[in-house]
């Protein structure tokens, strides 16, 4: 048990929004292989950074291929 009891608080001690019945209830869901949906978004939320919208951008449509030495068309 204390293996458990330290995985929890390091748990805690990096996601301070569960409580500790949640973290436990985490942990040995995580070792069934079967976390809570709920859980798993918080720690998700908590852990994981943000993507840089800049990084995010996706294109549409491609433009035309324009290769070295040519001029696009108009």
């Amino acid at each position: 048990m204390p293996t458990v009891r330290h995985a929890v608080r390091t748990l805690r001690r990096i996601l301070s929004v569960l409580s500790p019945a949640e973290a436990i209830a985490y942990l040995k869901a995580l070792l069934d292989g079967d976390a809570p949906t709920r859980l798993v978004a918080v720690a998700t939320k908590e852990l994981v950074e943000p993507l840089d919208p800049v990084l995010a951008v996706k294109t549409v449509r491609a433009g035309p291929v324009v290769r070295p030495g040519e001029m696009p068309a108009d």
